[in-house]
């Protein structure tokens, strides 16, 4: 399995009561249609009056709604003539710009892409605006409906609808608005406060509302036969994007071991990952497993990345495993995408990367990624601490901030709106709570703002009197040594990484006995990665042998949005405790 070794680095990688207005719509033989979804409470009187549109409108566009609607049952609300550049079945969101909200973030959160998203919306790609309405397409999900014949008649009736006026009481639930009770059940703010004689649009738990609504009586008069209905098929699946099952596989190695000089620190990793891919393809030879292991000296260098894949046997490739730069990674990448090849990326790389490219897999989570982990672990762990999110003015930590902040909200509604204070690293004493437990999230890569923040937290430290303080910041702090580690264990000092080699685990131990055996020499952490994702990603793609699981890594590839690459959304949460680091989270984005 071991073929000539030409030994290359390893960058191991308050929700203030939003009223989002956005509106669905479905295109339909030339028609255009609102798609709302119907909510506890909703009558057809009160989705009339909502939009403006006749009862006898809906109920021809809906056959059935006549017999009664459902909670969660999707309507079709008439919108007028349809634009020609939108064929049948296309579904479009129009979207109002939040606060911290990116083209990613939104590709990534509605299942489309960057570049769907701006040719709806030209000129979005030079950046959005708060309050600016983009167009995001959305996709649909095909159901497999029995066709209809001319054995099976459907007659359309011409409706008539007879309203007669209901009042319900209503108990307010906690966390509950007056906005979001006129949202379910489709009663203006204005009209609930006149009904129950409300100054303003305070209310408490345990307050009885009385709610107007309409029932509704419907007559039926048949007319004629609809013609059939032409069913679209279901979309099948790339069968370009299966392995093949094979007796051999084709593995290419790319890594900067720079034999003929030079980058002596990239050498040195370069070798303690390649000693890891060594060991786990002897275990991998145990189990089985045959492959011809091509190793290159990708350097640094594009253009010497450029001839590599110049090479005859590259096209043959199953799998490529580097390089560990990430303007080398997008060379590799946009050169796979062509050649239909699958890459893995072992170290942390950009995020555009995955964009439009379903080969690629990125074995280290991004920058933006851990952030999101963080404010997950943030929401689960100290919903009842006073969180400050801290803006350190760095420009290049912007979309660090962001994607937390945006984590952090999304997650929070479900734990009852968590608070979160958003302030810059000169007003930090203001906000620390005195008794109580405070977190400081400083979301930053740069050591001078890193610095500068621990500094002023040294002089003022003492205002949380018996309470605690924790800061949390990024896994680039591990390399920040002018932090002292009576610091970082006096400010619980926390990150989340995408790995943590722990010698006391189990599974860390095995590794390192087998380790010693072979190099005579102890197991480091670029070793221990090296044997984790070649050991992963080869018995999971090649293999089909799904969970394997990582000594130092925890692997959790998901799919960034149809037509995307594939990340790792799983990694460790890390806090400094008696001047180690200790795991106290492990979790997906």
């Amino acid at each position: 399995m071991k073929y000539l070794l030409i030994i290359a680095t390893i960058v191991f990688g308050s929700w203030a009561n939003a009223q989002t207005d956005d509106v669905v719509y479905e295109y339909q033989k030339g028609k255009k249609y609102i798609v709302h979804f119907v909510q506890n409470g909703n009558t057809l009187w009160r989705i009339q009056e909502t939009y403006k549109v006749k009862a006898e409108d809906i109920i021809a566009v809906n056959p059935g709604v006549e017999k009664g609607i459902v909670e969660g049952q999707k309507l079709l609300i008439p919108a007028g003539v349809a634009e020609a550049k939108y064929p049948d079945g296309t579904i479009i969101k129009e979207h109002t710009v939040a606060k911290g909200e990116t083209l990613f973030s939104l590709a990534k959160k509605e299942g489309a892409t960057v570049d769907e998203i701006t040719k709806l919306n030209p000129g979005s790609e030079a950046g959005l605006k708060l309050g600016q309405v983009l167009r995001i397409p959305m996709k649909s999900v095909t159901e497999q409906v029995k066709p209809i014949t001319e054995t099976q008649p459907v007659k359309l009736v011409e409706t008539t609808v007879d309203f007669s006026d209901t009042v319900i009481a209503h108990t307010v639930l906690d966390h509950e608005t007056l906005y979001s009770i006129s949202k379910r059940f489709m009663v203006p703010v204005e009209e609930l406060q006149k009904f129950n004689k409300l100054k303003n649009t305070n209310i408490k738990p345990g307050q009885v509302l009385n709610i107007p609504l309409k029932k509704e009586k419907v007559k039926q008069i048949e007319i004629r036969a609809v013609t059939p209905v032409e069913i679209e098929p279901v979309k099948q699946v790339d069968e370009e994007l299966l392995f093949k099952k094979k007796d051999e596989y084709n593995i290419a190695l790319m890594l900067p071991f720079y034999l003929d000089g030079g980058e002596a620190g990239f050498k040195d990793v370069a070798t303690e990952f390649y000693m890891g891919v060594e060991l786990a393809i002897d275990s991998l030879e145990k189990m089985g497993f045959k492959a011809k292991l091509y190793i290159y000296d990708a350097k640094n260098d594009s253009a010497v990345i450029m001839s590599l894949l110049k090479k005859p046997e590259m096209k043959q490739m199953d799998l490529i495993f580097g390089p560990l730069i990430p303007q080398g990674a997008d060379l590799v990448a946009t050169w796979c995408k062509t050649n239909g090849i699958r890459m893995v990326c072992p170290s942390a790389s950009n995020s555009t990367i995955l964009q439009n490219n379903p080969y690629v897999y990125a074995a280290v989570p991004t920058d933006i990624t851990l952030q999101r982990i963080l404010a997950r672990y943030t929401v689960e762990n100290h919903a009842k601490d006073q969180i400050v999110l801290v803006n350190t003015g760095v420009a290049k930590d912007k979309e660090l901030y962001d994607a937390y902040r945006e984590r952090f909200i999304e997650l929070s509604k479900a734990k009852g709106n968590i608070k979160l204070i958003e302030i810059k690293t000169d007003d930090l004493a203001a906000y620390i709570r005195k008794n109580g437990n405070t977190v400081f999230v400083v979301p930053t890569r740069d050591k001078g703002a890193a610095m500068k923040f621990m500094g002023a937290l040294q002089k003022s430290g003492s205002k949380a009197g018996s309470g605690s303080i924790s800061v949390f910041g990024t896994k680039d702090w591990a390399n920040f040594e002018d932090i002292r580690g009576v610091t970082k264990n006096k400010f619980n000092l926390h990150w989340a990484s995408a790995n943590d080699l722990n010698y006391n685990l189990p599974e860390t131990k095995k590794l390192l006995r087998q380790f010693r055996r072979k190099f005579k020499c102890d197991m480091s952490k670029y070793s221990a990665h090296g044997f984790d994702v070649m050991y992963h990603f080869t018995t999971t793609l090649l293999m089909e042998k799904p969970n394997a699981k990582g000594v130092i890594n925890n692997f959790d590839l998901q799919q960034v949005g149809e037509g995307n690459g594939f990340e790792n959304n799983q990694a460790y949460i890390l806090k400094h405790v008696d001047f180690e680091l200790q795991r106290v989270g492990s979790l997906h984005e």
